[in-house]
């Protein structure tokens, strides 16, 4: 089954290892920051003896409120894998207790540890006996502690049996510090094996061993999870996190650690800890100056250096790659490309999860691409549709689905389109992780061009002129690439067509957004660059007799190239849209004979600005420095 990126009920998509209450997939927002300003109670530290400490890959009290089960039932094995540099401030130490997190009741009848070689043998399990099953953190003291001396590079398997009910779900997976996945052990014919489950973006897994150690050091930091943003503008500072955590014994109080911060191999600035912490993962905040930057990619490094003005050693050099850049413009709206067809029995849910993200939001252009189904024949379908339907698909058209501006934000590289069939009860989730999602495009990604223009229908010819225009960033095709494509769709309001609902027909059914045509190429064109900094795209074309021109809208929107397809679907996000409505021609407006001028700017005759021809006399004032005066009726 091709990976869901949208919202739906993980029991309906989960692989069989592992099912949850009322878990939703999400799309993956981690790495935007774009301000660096929150800040989090910290969970509740386990208070313990000084000889005594946490080791798991969190140590706080930290639970999961939504609780996880294997789908298999019986006595069944949960464990999750320790590396190395979480071992080292432990080795020599002892063993002396293990926590089980359970977000539901479950009896836990033994619990273990396995040392892994780093070629990932497993060597002798020892394990525990006992008797607990209660909700919350339970602590099974061991009569005979286990030693740590392990070699530097293993690896060691902490877990423990709980008897899996049918349907029950008391595993805890928390998602703080670095995540790592979890085990269970399958038998395949008559030789079994430690399996990971694959749910690494779930969290960790609850389980803690207490280890005593008279010799635990004072300071031993470990870091991990640089996140910053894919684009920063020049003098505008570069935000970034950075994980940290220290195994020994001692608070870091504010301000104690230092890190370097460099841009291009050269040191910008220094940032320390803002907040105390102790031995739980903390999220460092900075910003990286950019002030003097070039244009294009650069390479920020971050790296802790020193704690209480002690120098550190053998620290981590963490490196993220991002694009500077001049000018970026307000983004204006998003693009949904619904693949559809009125022979799909499923296709009105869609419409109706749709229709209500447009009510929530006004940004949104929804378009619908129409084709046959089966040997039903779609009354709106089109050369040029079936050309997106394969293009944006790669083939694989299935309805009712859709692009999101064409994004590949939801970790899944094989395909830019995803379901949109939803149950009723359903859709409010999809529609708000859907606003969430575009909010996420916005914040990940500025925009590089400004989207202006008009859409005019003259009667007597039934001739039809879009206009669309703007300014474009100094660094457009440096961060869009020089072959990235305006595309312009001409869609129709208000059409009726019967559509099959559920198996049944309805008669008259109405469709909003129709997909008509694609005005240039359906691939999309280059921009027209008419001056520095500038562009104009016109173009004209006759209207059916039997589309009604006051029902049609010109949608336009600046990308990288559909015909990339191919290459993975990694690279078609849209930068920027916008929509116009049709309004009809006066007959005397004509701004678009010459070339090298475009308008700029709309006044009418009381000298009042608009923000576009308004009806009546326009003085209309345009790049080249001349005005023209135009009637609009």
């Amino acid at each position: 089954m091709k990976k869901s990126l949208l919202l739906w009920v993980a029991a309906l998509l989960l692989p069989m290892a592992l099912t949850a209450q009322s878990e939703l997939l999400t799309f993956n927002g981690a790495h935007v920051l774009r301000s660096v300003d929150s800040r989090h109670d910290a969970a509740s530290r386990v208070e313990l003896p000084a000889n005594q400490k946490i080791m798991g890959h969190y140590t706080s009290d930290s639970l999961s409120t939504t609780g996880y089960g294997l789908q298999s039932a019986g006595l069944m094995p949960i464990a999750t894998m320790l590396e190395p540099d979480e071992l080292d401030v432990f080795q020599g130490g002892k063993i002396v207790a293990f926590r089980v997190g359970l977000a539901d009741s479950a009896e836990v009848a033994r619990v273990f540890v396995i040392p892994v070689t780093s070629n990932g043998k497993y060597g002798t399990r020892t394990d525990w006996t006992c008797s607990v099953n209660s909700i919350g953190w339970n602590t099974i003291t061991l009569e005979t502690p286990y030693e740590i001396n392990l070699a530097s590079d293993e690896s060691l398997l902490i877990g423990f049996y709980f008897r899996q009910e049918s349907g029950a779900t008391p595993l805890s997976l928390v998602q703080v510090g670095k995540p790592y996945d979890s085990y269970t052990y399958r038998r395949v014919g008559s030789s079994g094996k430690w399996r990971e489950l694959g749910f690494t973006s779930y969290g960790n897994l609850s389980v803690q061993c207490i280890v005593e150690k008279d010799d635990y050091p004072d300071y031993s930091i470990t870091s991990y999870g640089l996140r910053s943003n894919e684009y920063a503008r020049i003098g505008s500072g570069l935000p970034f996190t950075l994980q940290v955590k220290n195994k020994g014994n001692k608070q870091v109080e504010a301000g104690a650690l230092t890190l370097s911060v460099a841009i291009d191999g050269k040191q910008v600035t220094t940032v320390t800890n803002e907040d105390a912490f102790f031995d739980d993962y903390y999220t460092l905040e900075g910003v990286a100056p950019t002030d003097g930057l070039s244009s294009g990619d650069h390479v920020m490094s971050i790296q802790p250096v020193a704690i209480n003005g002690e120098p550190l050693e053998d620290q981590p050099s963490y490196e993220y790659t991002f694009k500077a850049y001049k000018r970026d413009f307000p983004r204006q709206k998003h693009v949904v490309e619904q693949l559809t067809s009125t022979y799909c029995t499923y296709c009105p849910l869609g419409n109706s999860m749709l229709s209500l993200l447009t009510q929530q939001r006004d940004d949104i252009i929804w378009v619908g691409i129409h084709g046959n189904l089966g040997n039903g024949i779609d009354p709106f379908r089109s050369n040029q549709g079936d050309s997106l339907l394969i293009n944006l698909t790669g083939g694989s058209v299935s309805y009712p689905s859709g692009a999101f501006d064409r994004s590949t934000g939801w970790n899944d590289d094989v395909n830019i389109v995803n379901v949109l069939s939803y149950y009723e009860q359903y859709h409010q989730e999809v529609a708000d992780m859907l606003g969430y999602f575009f909010d996420y495009l916005t914040e990940a990604t500025p925009t590089f061009v400004e989207i202006k223009g008009y859409a005019r229908y003259e009667e007597s010819t039934r001739t039809a002129t879009v206009n669309i225009h703007g300014d474009i960033s100094p660094d457009f095709g440096l961060m869009l690439g020089d072959d990235a494509k305006l595309t312009v769709y001409i869609v129709e309001d208000s059409l009726k067509a019967n559509q099959v609902d559920n198996g049944e027909w309805r008669i008259g059914y109405n469709h909003n957004g129709v997909f008509r045509k694609a005005l240039g190429s359906v691939m999309g064109i280059p921009l027209n660059i008419v001056e520095n900094g500038k562009y104009k795209n016109v173009f004209r074309f006759t209207v059916p007799s039997s589309w009604k021109w006051n029902n049609l809208h010109a949608v336009a929107f600046i990308s990288r190239p559909l015909s990339n397809a191919a290459s993975g679907f990694t690279d078609l996000v849209i930068n920027n849209a916008e929509t116009f409505k049709f309004d009809q021609a006066a007959g005397v407006e004509e701004l678009v004979t010459d070339e090298n001028a475009v308008p700029v700017e709309y006044y009418d005759i009381m000298g009042r600005q608009h923000d576009s021809l308004e009806p009546g006399i326009n003085i209309v004032k345009m790049s080249d420095g001349t005005a023209r005066k135009i009637m609009v009726k």
